[in-house]
């Protein structure tokens, strides 16, 4: 059988198994592993992140608010999916770990479904920068996107230097997809720079509605949390995470 790199680094290196995927007829931890992150990876979520979610080392950062819906989400994956909780997770600096937050809380969902099965067809999970879902909008792939049982769009509202008509076809294309989402229940976890407030403003308040945005400028309703991250350490300048040997 040929392994492919990811299944080599994840299974292959094992030493409870030693490759085998299975320990005492029981499945491996290794492979429950391999499971999530290949359906993740697959899905355009980065490899790198979820190294350092898995490595010993990660822990959820300082959060303004939101703990108690993420530690709902955490310990309730069938609840979540099924009910497809949501997710607007925001931080006003950039690198206090958005959307490595984002790839943990998917990657949650998939330890606990690769425990029992190792291919879902029905089930596709999918993260996308708010530029590479608009050129996926425009190529047609608005079924995949819409209908993925896990989407994750990063950084929405960095299409700030957008001239006026492209950023008229960006909302366009969020509301429809969006709408879409909300309207099947569908988890989706979005990440941004800007307090729901001020993403309110940006888009004219078209997506107010559908991401439950209150008078209050705060986000919470049928579906959707907020979940503003604090001050925390940037792991893309940590030199324990350094692919760096000195």
């Amino acid at each position: 059988m040929d392994w492919s790199p990811l299944r080599i680094k994840i299974q292959g290196s094992c030493i409870y198994c030693e490759g085998s995927g299975y320990v005492n007829d029981l499945l491996c931890n290794c492979a429950i592993k391999f499971r999530a992150y290949n359906r993740m990876v697959r899905g355009g979520f980065h490899e790198y992140t979820l190294d350092f979610i898995t490595g010993g080392s990660y822990s959820i950062p300082m959060l303004e608010n939101g703990l108690e819906a993420i530690q709902y989400f955490v310990a309730n994956p069938d609840v979540a999916l099924e009910r497809g909780l949501s997710f607007y997770i925001f931080s006003k600096e950039n690198g206090r770990g958005k959307t490595t937050l984002a790839h943990y809380l998917v990657y949650v969902l998939l330890w606990h479904f690769s425990k029992t099965e190792n291919y879902s067809p029905n089930r596709k999970y999918m993260f996308e920068s708010i530029h590479s879902l608009c050129k996926k909008f425009r190529s047609g792939h608005m079924d995949e996107i819409a209908n993925a049982s896990v989407l994750v769009i990063d950084d929405i509202g960095m299409e700030t230097r957008l001239a006026d008509w492209k950023k008229e076809n960006n909302i366009t294309m969020l509301h429809e997809i969006l709408y879409q989402r909300k309207d099947q229940r569908l988890v989706t976890i979005l990440t941004s720079n800007y307090e729901p407030s001020v993403l309110a403003g940006f888009y004219g308040s078209v997506l107010d509605s559908i991401l439950e945005i209150q008078p209050d400028g705060r986000i919470g309703g049928h579906l959707y949390r907020q979940v503003e991250v604090g001050g925390a350490e940037d792991f893309r300048l940590s030199f324990e995470n350094s692919e760096w040997p000195v």
